[in-house]
């Protein structure tokens, strides 16, 4: 067997050893990116909640959605370049810089009561714009704060915040937006991401780890030269795949959350806000065994993909809340086990020179695919019901699971049949 098509990904460094903890940069921004992304959840409680209040169709969600993800789409692997050219730390900074700027503002148009539904879809896509490169930079910023080996556990243990935030972050967008409304929630929103940009800034530089920058040739041959590198690369190949299908179809939870809450299950904002931190608490489970018990490999992301796939298709029969919630929180340990993992592989693979641009790559396919699977899944829902889409999405991502695993088995009968001769 190949080395690109080895299942396993070593990560014994990390466990004998110690952990991206013990890195001082690595500490300190953690900290921070748990502050930034407590911060993002509570935008997208807020912004989805908003939008319903004044419009009351899925299909205005499905557009806000479609709207923030568009520049991802069109951007992202663009932002890839960019990322093998710089540090990382000053993109992010200028990105937190961007979206404090539109919370702060979002938040003086909802108290002044002078919000409109078009305002709203404007500032979602400029936070659409900043997402583009605030998404792959946080992908990429871990191999800079921490040596090799210990890559893997940094990536892991950033999940492992992501999915904190996922449940802390809605939890506490619930109990503001009934307490206080959407209003107070985007002026904390904006007091979080002026402080993640302060624990950006102080970060030591000197601490953080050289990487190979990428060298500056033409932008469009850069970006060819990443994605041919993405797609010829065997493993790199599945990892796109799989990217792409459940990018676009499993991961619309910022549209399926509000409307199950609303529609099937009729549970209000604090049921909206229960539902996302199952779903937080069972990624948080998720990434503490990616961390400390499992180890990423080939096996691992297929088993994933595989019961996330099913889990999905449970959690669309759901009968009531208790159900719901139960089943999210499984819906989040595959789901995480999922994204982890496919993560963790393309960092470990990729060449260190165009890292960045494999990222950005994972990163369009991952979330620039929302526009396609928020407006698919939205009108589904519009026309027919959210528990049909969500088994149409599943049934989708099954399928594209079995052409990957057809790819890998005919890549190793490859490998034997050259062996042999």
């Amino acid at each position: 067997m190949s080395a690109a098509l080895a299942p396993p990904v070593s990560s014994g460094g990390t466990r004998r050893s110690r952990s991206a903890f013990s890195v001082p940069n690595f500490r300190i921004y953690f900290l921070s990116a748990a502050t930034a992304q407590t911060g993002s959840w509570l935008l997208r409680t807020a912004q989805a909640w908003l939008v319903l209040d004044l419009t009351g169709t899925p299909a205005a969600l499905a557009l806000v959605t479609v709207l923030q993800a568009l520049p991802v789409t069109i951007l992202t692997l663009f932002a890839g370049i960019l990322i093998d050219r710089m540090q990382s730390r000053r993109l992010l900074v200028y990105v937190q810089i961007v979206i404090t700027l539109e919370m702060a503002i979002m938040a003086i148009l909802v108290l002044t009561n002078t919000i409109q539904y078009w305002q709203i879809l404007v500032l979602a896509t400029i936070l659409g714009l900043a997402s583009a490169v605030d998404f792959p930079t946080r992908a990429s910023i871990i191999s800079e704060l921490v040596e090799p080996r210990l890559v893997p556990n940094g990536v892991a243990l950033n999940s492992a915040l992501n999915s904190a935030a996922r449940i802390i972050g809605p939890g506490i967008g619930g109990w503001l937006i009934a307490t206080w409304g959407t209003g107070v929630c985007f002026a904390v929103t904006t007091v979080v991401y002026g402080s993640t940009t302060l624990g950006l800034l102080v970060l030591k530089s000197s601490d953080f780890f050289p990487k190979r920058l990428a060298r500056r040739t033409a932008v469009l041959g850069q970006l060819v030269e990443g994605l041919r590198y993405s797609f010829s690369t065997p493993l790199l190949a599945v990892n796109m795949l799989l990217a792409g299908v459940y990018g676009t179809f499993a991961y619309n939870w910022a549209l399926v959350l509000p409307l199950m809450a609303r529609f099937a299950l009729d549970s209000g904002s604090e049921g909206f806000g229960a539902l996302n931190m199952a779903m937080g608490f069972g990624s948080m489970v998720g990434a503490f065994l990616l961390a400390t018990q499992i180890k990423a490999s080939l096996r691992l992301l297929f088993i994933s993909a595989l019961t996330f796939g099913v889990a999905i298709v449970v959690l669309a029969r759901a009968p009531d809340m208790t159900v719901a919630l139960g089943m999210l929180m499984c819906t989040g340990v595959l789901s995480v086990l999922f994204n982890a993992t496919n993560n963790t592989l393309l960092q470990v693979e990729a060449r260190e020179d165009i890292r960045g641009r494999v990222l950005g790559l994972y990163t369009f396919l991952m979330i620039g695919s929302t526009p396609v699977g928020g407006a698919f899944t939205g009108f589904v829902a519009d026309t027919l019901d959210v528990r049909v889409a969500l088994t149409i999405n599943a049934t989708i991502c099954l399928i594209g699971l079995a052409i990957a695993t057809l790819f890998v088995y005919r890549a190793r009968r490859k490998e034997v049949v050259d062996s042999c001769v």
